[in-house]
């Protein structure tokens, strides 16, 4: 190429700046972009079914760059009686100079008591964030198909609930869980776990009203035996079998046993466990 005229190799260098544009494209924070002037925030909107619309513009004019929405990153309503919000999956988007982009996140409410948002509803950003609950999204930012159990563990940390809302099919994840969030609050694991009724968009969020109650019974057998196992409510009345004369295995022994509680009153039910018509094993639940 030395002997290549220097006209034809500045034209070429500048050619190759042209099409080869430099692939480092910084990456903000949402807040620190805020404070430095490089984007608007433009609006906060919920979609409904947990989506929230945030819409960003960029204020250069020759530079892209991407904007990071960190896990953690909380909202205010602007009506007071509907829930703040938290995002728990973060990502980073690009946002074109001088354009604006408006991404979705899946969201999850930070207020039990009050009603859950819907389409249209407006939200602003907090400045200061519940640092325990920025921890919290981090763990549970890898977690999936998990919904009805990560809005269970961000009451826990926003509203002091107590452990037992946190159930999951998967007894392996919802132990995964608990552990985590006993320890990040100092609070005791669950003796036994309920699936509570969902509020629908435009209700109150939380009114401790149980669907379901899934307790554990373990013990160990000597010997093997036939036993059956029912639940009743205070009043010694039964409510609900749940086996008749199976047979168990010497050697421990552990099951899950479910109480359908969407019909039946609020108060304290036991699950007994029977051998030659004796109570061998009870569990004490509320609902």
């Amino acid at each position: 190429m030395k002997n290549l005229p220097f006209p034809f190799l500045l034209g070429l260098f500048i050619f190759c700046s042209f099409t080869q544009p430099d692939q480092k494209v910084k990456t903000y924070e949402l807040q620190n972009a805020l404070d430095e002037g490089l984007v608007e925030l433009l609006s906060v909107e919920h979609q409904g079914d947990k989506q929230l619309k945030i819409r960003v513009k960029n204020l250069h004019k020759r530079k892209d760059f991407k904007v990071h929405f960190k896990t953690g990153l909380q909202f205010a309503s602007q009506d007071t009686s509907e829930q703040d919000q938290v995002i728990i999956r973060g990502r980073s988007v690009l946002v074109k100079a001088g354009k604006s982009v408006s991404p979705t996140f899946t969201t999850y409410c930070t207020q039990a008591s009050n009603i859950s948002p819907g389409p249209g509803s407006v939200f602003s950003l907090k400045k200061e964030a519940n640092n325990k609950l920025m921890e919290l999204a981090s763990f549970l930012s890898s977690k999936r198909d998990m919904d009805y159990m990560i809005q269970q563990a961000v009451w826990v940390v926003t509203d002091d609930h107590d452990l037992r809302g946190l159930h999951d099919e998967d007894a392996r994840k919802s132990l995964e869980v608990q552990e985590f969030v006993s320890n990040l609050t100092n609070k005791p694991l669950p003796e036994y776990t309920i699936r509570y009724k969902e509020a629908m968009e435009g209700q109150r969020a939380f009114t401790r009203e149980a669907v379901m109650v899934f307790g554990i019974h373990r013990y160990e057998l000597t010997e093997d035996g036939h036993f059956s196992c029912n639940i009743y409510n205070e009043e010694g009345e039964l409510v609900q079998e749940v086996f008749k004369d199976m047979l168990q295995k010497k050697g421990q022994v552990r099951f899950t046993f479910k109480l359908k509680a969407w019909n039946l009153p609020k108060g304290r039910y036991v699950s007994r466990v029977f051998r030659d018509g004796e109570v061998f094993d009870e569990k004490w639940v509320n609902t």
